[in-house]
């Protein structure tokens, strides 16, 4: 008996613990479950901002969603549909909650995604940008082919990334970071950051292994071949483009004639920008210019001369060389201030200097070693889309545009074309015909457009701007002394030529988290090569339901 007793009790005890031991890992396996559906679902309402032409504080996907449930939106993901009829599952319901971001920044929103299984309930919640500005204007030198610094007179204050190889020769001074997709390489030969030898001076050089990256993925370059959504923006908020008080450009320019324009800017009379505005043909500009806004440019840019802020922020102590905490104050005294910030989207090439006259053909287009008319062929890259690598020539099978292809070529500025090197008459020089459809373009007294060579100059040293092309961004900076760029240089390929020295300088009010937050956006329109990204994902405490702000 007492036997008997004892083996009850131990039969009890394992039979209450084996029991236990089942609903806990049930209990687990419903709190997994919960946790992927509200994750599913999370991203269901992504796509869903991703997809929608509506945005703003009244935008039409805002709501309440749910899989099942009366007087709200349809969560319409057809598994979870499909395991609410199935009772074996435990699927309760799941929920979305999509709002504007209490900030207020415009196109931010707060997502709150919810899933009960069984007695169990998760819910993550994200904030999250509609048509955000692209990663490629975190840097203030990027090259969506190879990048390359050849002089020891060339500084960097801020962080610079090629979608392929970046050459560093004669030690110019790198402090920022400096990350490849390919390899980070001097004349052509890879480094290795832990040998502590580096062909550059600055932070990077002090710690490379905390700033030099190879190996890093690409980042997608924006696309500006259709220019609708850019339109419909300048045409919403109100942009303008004008030189002194004189507006010459409101939202977009219609000449259907002439969809180019010329502007210059003076001391008395500057270039003012507000907001985004659209010039569908080449543009020609130079001189002193103010506003913030974004300027879009459907054929070349041709920078004339100096191109300056009136305004300008302090880049005499770069804000890179700051601790997080004072670049933070650095972007918000400037914005406090309204000091000016202009970003150029280029739908061509950006050329700075007389591009007519011999100097800039002899330096910018001609050499072997980074002339233009070496560059620009699309045909035969290669499937890693580094000219000069042994795979040049291999065909295999890709896209290009919707065409799938079997040969050597590489969509590297994604036209959905192949394009072929550039050509000087063709792609660079400003021909009398080029000149004729550019409004304001000057004339002589016959009506004729004048010589480039009498309206531009290479003798300039300082382009103020955020400077992004889908192609070539080339200047002969031909002044004596230290050459600037204060902003940013984005573009497939690239030949700043200059005399003495180079100095980039980043402004990091266009980063697209310029500070600590997170949630902390300027919006200026700019260029975009993504419809959606998350800026911050987190779970919180389980909601059964919609999520209602504390």
């Amino acid at each position: 008996m007492i036997f008997s007793g004892i083996l009850t009790l131990s039969v009890l005890a394992m039979t209450q613990l084996s029991s236990s031991r089942i609903r806990a890992e049930n209990g687990r396996w419903n709190s997994n479950q919960a946790y992927y559906h509200s994750e599913n679902a999370l991203n269901w309402a992504a796509q869903l901002v991703a997809d929608s032409a509506s945005m703003g504080p009244s935008a039409t996907f805002l709501g309440k969603y749910a899989i099942s449930g009366e007087g709200v939106k349809d969560l319409s993901v057809p598994y979870l549909k499909s395991l609410l009829t199935n009772s074996a599952s435990g699927l309760t319901n799941a929920w979305i909650t999509l709002t504007n971001h209490s900030s207020g920044v415009s196109n931010l929103y707060l997502v709150t995604a919810s899933a009960q299984v069984g007695d169990k309930v998760r819910t993550i919640q994200a904030t999250l940008l509609k048509n955000p500005p692209s990663l490629v204007f975190d840097y203030e030198y990027f090259l969506n082919n190879w990048g390359w610094w050849w002089g020891s007179s060339i500084t960097g204050n801020g962080d610079n990334r090629a979608n392929w190889d970046f050459d560093f020769r004669d030690h110019p001074t790198v402090n920022g970071s400096a990350i490849a997709n390919g390899n980070i390489s001097s004349a052509e030969v890879p480094m290795d950051p832990l040998s502590g030898i580096t062909p550059f001076a600055g932070t990077a050089a002090t710690d490379p292994l905390t700033h030099i990256h190879s190996g890093a993925p690409r980042l997608p370059m924006p696309n500006l071949k259709d220019f609708t959504y850019y339109k419909q923006k300048a045409i919403d908020q109100g942009g303008q483009l004008s030189v002194g008080g004189t507006v010459v450009v409101r939202g977009v320019q219609t000449n259907a004639l002439q969809t180019g324009l010329y502007v210059k800017g003076t001391a008395t009379n500057p270039i003012t920008i507000n907001g985004p505005v659209v010039v569908p043909g080449d543009m020609v500009i130079s001189g002193p210019m103010t506003g913030t806004g974004t300027l879009y440019v459907g054929g070349n840019l041709y920078v004339a001369g100096d191109l300056t802020y009136v305004n300008s922020p302090d880049f005499s102590t770069p804000p890179w060389g700051m601790t997080q905490v004072q670049t933070d104050t650095w972007v918000q005294n400037a914005l406090t201030a309204h000091k000016d910030l202009v970003t150029f989207g280029v739908r061509g090439s950006v050329f700075g200097g007389d591009v007519n006259g011999s100097d800039f053909k002899t330096w910018c287009y001609d050499p072997n070693g980074w002339g233009l008319k070496n560059l620009g062929d699309e045909a035969s890259l290669g499937e890693d889309g580094i000219r000069g690598t042994p795979d040049d020539g291999v065909s295999y099978s890709h896209y290009i545009g919707t065409n799938l292809v079997n040969n050597a070529s590489y969509d590297a500025d994604g036209n959905g074309t192949v394009d072929h090197a550039y050509n000087y008459s063709n792609d660079i020089a400003m021909t009398s015909g080029r000149a004729t459809g550019i409004l304001g373009y000057p004339v002589d007294g016959s009506g004729n457009p004048v010589s480039y060579s009498s309206v531009a100059t290479s003798s300039y040293n300082r382009m103020d701007g955020i400077f992004y092309c889908n192609h070539a961004l080339a200047c002969r900076m031909a002044m004596g002394g230290q050459a600037k760029l204060n902003g940013a240089v984005i573009c497939r390929d690239e030949a700043i030529v200059f005399n003495d020295s180079l100095k980039f300088n980043y402004d990091p009010r266009v980063h697209s988290r310029y500070s600590t937050d997170p949630n902390r956006v300027i919006d200026l329109g700019l260029p975009i090569a993504n419809l959606v990204r998350f800026q911050r994902v987190d779970e919180i405490a389980p909601v059964a339901g919609f999520y209602t702000a504390p």
